[in-house]
Formats: C-alpha cells, sequence, structure tokens
C-alpha cells in the first residue's frame, strides 16, 4: 500500500540518508573532510547534536555561521547553503521501501538536476521500527533538548541549575573515555560557554562555588582533550582558566586534577623535571587516595623519564601505600576523572621500562598485564579504548626489549586495529618509542622487526591530531 507524507525535513537531510550520513558521528567524519577544503579552521569543530537535529529537521531560524555554510556547499557542490537547508518538502511522492537505482545514483552524485526529486524524503512504512542509530540519536536531541531547557530557562541559577549542570560534566566525563576527542571537544565548549555566560550575570554568592567548580572541570576536560590532540598551548591556556576557578570554587579535588593534566602537558612536550615538580606540588591538594594516586603515579614516571633513578622508587613507594585506600568513586564526576587501579598500573609498567633492566622489564610487562585484567572486567561504556592500547603497547615494549618479537607482534594486533581518531597523542609516542627500538642494531636484518616498524610508521600517519580544532 501506497503512503503519501509530506515532511518537515531539509534537503540536507535527504541528500545525507542518500548517502548514509546521517548518524551524527558519520555526519561530523565527512563534515571534517570537506572543512580542511572549505574551512580548515573549523575541521574538528562540527555542529553538536542539537544543532545538526535543526540543521537536517528545518529548524534553522537563521543561517550558520559563513565558515559552516561554506563546508556544507562543499559537502555538496551545486547546492546553495539556503537549498541545503531548505524544506525538502515541496512535493509529494509514494513512500516506499526501496529508492529506484537510476533516482539512487542520481542523489549519490549530488547532481541539482534532479532537485526536483531529492525534495522529499523516503522513509519505511509507519508500521516499521526506526533504525536503532536513528533512535538513539533522537533520543541524545531531545535529552540534549531538555538539559539545556533546565540551565537556561530559570532565569538565575539554583539548586536545580547546578545538578543538571553537574550532570552534564558527568555525562561529558564519561563520553570522553568511550568517544574520540574531538566529538567531545564542540560539547564540552558549548557547555562551558553557557556556564561562562551564567558567571558573568548577577548570581547569590552561595551559588558561585559550585558554578566556578563545574566551569573548572570543563575547562581541564578542554585542557585534557587538547592534549591529546597535539595542542600543547590550548592545552595550557584551559588549564589556567580551570586553576583560577579551582580556587575560586575552593575545590582541592578538582586543583589535583588540574595539576595532574598540567604534569601530563609538560610530560609529552618533553619536559620530564617540570612534570615531576607539577605532580610533586599538586600532592599538597591530595586530600583522598585516588587524588594522591593519580599523582605520585604521574610523578614516578615523569622522574623515570628523567632518569632520576632515586626519586622513582619514593614516588612508586607513594603510589602503592595509596593504591591500598584508593576509591575511583570519590573522583568527583566520574569517567575520565577517575585514575582505577588498571590506570596506576600501566602507570608502573611505564616506570620501569624507563628505568630498564631485565629485572624492571619483567615486572613492567607483569604490571601491564595486571592493567589489561582490569579493564576487561570494565562494562563497555567504562572501558577506554586509549587506556587499554596504553596497556597493551607498555606490554609490547617490554617484549620488544627482550627480544621477543613473536610476543610484540601478538600484542601489537589489537593497537593495530585501534581507530585514527582515538590514536591520541600519548598513543602515537607510545608506538613511536617502539618503532625507534625495533630500529636498534640488534634487529638490523631482521625481516619481522623491519615489518612491524612498517606497520608503526603506517600507523603514526593517521592519529587524532589530524582532527584537531585549529581555530
Amino acid at each position: 500500500m501506497w503512503k503519501w507524507e509530506r515532511m518537515a525535513s531539509t534537503l540536507l537531510k535527504t541528500l545525507l540518508q542518500a548517502r548514509h550520513w546521517q548518524s551524527h558521528r558519520t555526519f561530523l567524519l565527512q563534515y571534517d573532510v570537506a572543512a580542511r577544503q572549505a574551512a580548515p579552521e573549523l575541521a574538528g569543530r562540527g555542529p553538536s547534536v542539537a544543532q545538526y537535529g535543526r540543521w537536517i529537521n528545518a529548524g534553522v531560524k537563521r543561517r550558520p555561521h559563513p565558515g559552516a555554510c561554506r563546508v556544507l556547499e562543499a559537502m555538496f557542490p551545486g547546492y546553495t547553503i539556503d537549498q541545503l537547508l531548505g524544506d525538502a518538502g515541496t512535493a509529494t511522492m509514494p513512500r516506499q521501501r526501496t529508492i529506484h537505482h537510476g533516482i539512487s545514483a542520481a542523489v549519490q552524485s549530488g547532481s541539482p538536476a534532479v532537485s526536483d526529486r531529492l525534495h522529499v524524503r523516503w522513509e519505511e512504512a509507519r508500521n516499521d521500527e526506526p533504525p536503532p542509530a536513528a533512535l538513539d540519536e533522537e533520543l541524545v536531541m531531545a535529552t540534549d533538548e531538555s538539559a539545556r531547557f533546565v540551565r537556561q530557562a530559570r532565569g538565575t541559577v539554583d539548586a536545580t541549575v547546578i545538578e543538571q549542570l553537574s550532570a552534564d560534566v558527568a555525562d561529558l566525563a564519561r563520553r570522553y573515555l568511550v568517544q574520540p576527542p574531538y566529538l567531545t571537544f564542540g560539547p564540552l565548549s558549548d557547555l562551558r560557554r553557557e556556564v561562562f555566560v551564567l558567571l558573568d550575570q548577577r548570581q547569590r554568592p552561595a551559588i558561585l562555588p559550585n558554578l566556578y567548580r563545574v566551569a573548572g572541570q570543563l575547562c581541564v576536560l578542554l585542557a585534557h582533550a587538547s592534549m591529546d590532540l597535539g595542542n600543547a598551548y590550548a592545552a595550557e591556556t584551559h588549564t589556567r582558566t580551570a586553576w583560577l576557578c579551582a580556587d575560586l570554587a575552593e575545590s582541592n579535588l578538582l586543583k589535583t586534577y588540574v595539576r595532574w593534566v598540567q604534569s601530563n602537558i609538560a610530560f609529552w612536550s618533553g619536559k620530564y623535571g617540570q612534570a615531576a615538580d607539577i605532580a610533586q606540588a599538586g600532592q599538597e591538594y591530595a586530600t583522598t587516595g585516588t587524588s594522591l594516586l593519580r599523582l605520585s603515579s604521574q610523578a614516578a614516571r615523569a622522574y623515570a623519564a628523567a632518569g632520576d633513578a632515586r626519586e622513582v622508587e619514593g614516588a612508586l613507594a607513594t603510589a602503592m601505600t595509596a593504591r591500598d585506600s584508593a576509591d575511583p568513586t570519590t573522583d568527583g564526576p566520574g569517567g575520565v576523572f577517575q585514575f582505577d587501579r588498571g590506570k596506576a598500573a600501566y602507570y608502573a609498567s611505564e616506570v620501569r621500562i624507563a628505568l630498564g633492566g631485565e629485572v624492571n622489564v619483567r615486572r613492567a610487562i607483569t604490571d601491564a598485564e595486571e592493567a589489561l585484567a582490569y579493564f576487561a572486567t570494565l562494562p563497555s561504556d567504562r572501558r577506554c579504548a586509549e587506556f587499554v592500547a596504553a596497556a597493551e603497547i607498555d606490554r609490547v615494549n617490554g617484549h620488544v626489549a627482550l627480544g621477543d618479537l613473536d610476543a610484540a607482534e601478538e600484542h601489537l594486533s589489537g593497537v593495530f586495529a585501534v581507530p585514527a581518531e582515538n590514536r591520541t597523542v600519548p598513543i602515537a609516542r607510545r608506538m613511536g618509542v617502539i618503532g625507534q627500538m625495533l630500529g636498534e642494531r640488534r634487529f638490523a636484518g631482521v625481516q619481522q622487526a623491519t615489518s612491524l616498524r612498517e606497520r608503526i610508521t603506517f600507523f603514526g600517519v593517521y592519529t587524532a591530531v589530524r582532527e584537531l580544532p585549529t581555530g
């Protein structure tokens, strides 16, 4: 039976459906490809879920930013922004389960010649269930709209708004564990902007500490993402703001996290002594076992990288003591704010590898395996691909140091499968170290070492850094 319906959706939505790009994540990937050519400053800064929903469902009240217009027109050559965001329901057509091959091919080519036929949305029959991915996108958009209503509709900030903001931060911290950094960067930036607007308004003094705490959490997450994506300057700038907010909020827990991120920035910039000093200084605010575990573990690996074996043992001893009393549930919003036993174990593994010597290397492999075993017990929505890859790389590093290339190749297989958008700066740098080891004289002429090194080189060509927001 034919069903006829005029849909309030945009031509953009029809084109995306025809190319199977309609999920928000897929759209962002394609948007970034076009942005690198049309508006490089917008690469990695695609629309939020809510904004994307307005673009495809005829909810735009005014044109997007000129840069975004250029990107959308670059994605679909031959169409203007007014056409793309215009109502696609200017014609009625029978709803059917499949589109004729000739029309489908024309749609995928993006040819304006078939624009009359593109101004319609073909859907499944009304009694069919929507695809799970599409339903998930609708749920996310609806939730985002409800959360925004709470944040903006009450005028002044009260306990309900703080509760919603705290829940938003917790959700973003959880998503940071399981999504590529560039996908969470935009939502983090958008929410921080809303919080800054609230801080610029007149608020009751009793509310301000919690509002500054939320602002600081968002800033430090932006710093974390910026460093993962390879921009140390942006990361340092965000941590300065985060520290100011933590101070105004009088939150020692937030201060320890900021110091940890600052130490990481210095560490991955090769400033190992500075990284160790920052981690040590942060312990002044470590009022929980988990905070102390985080900072002492960080100090240990910074001292190890700097070659200070005496300080390493002291930091590791502090970390081992803290591990017994650590409770990850006390780490504020949870998610990426947590520092659990698995993460502490692969930090210890990295320390032992840096110290060198067969005894330390074998202990490093054991620590890495402990981390992997812990991560395997976590549910999928708490298991971070980057953490698992880091522990696996540490284990591989140990096997290469011992000359066991068969074991190294076996365990590298999972790392090679990590998607490019999850290959953060720490992951890429760790893999680079293994590549350097495989290039040592002892492996000269060993085909297996040469092959692995080539694969590692290729792995490093496509990383999350290529998705970095440049604006």
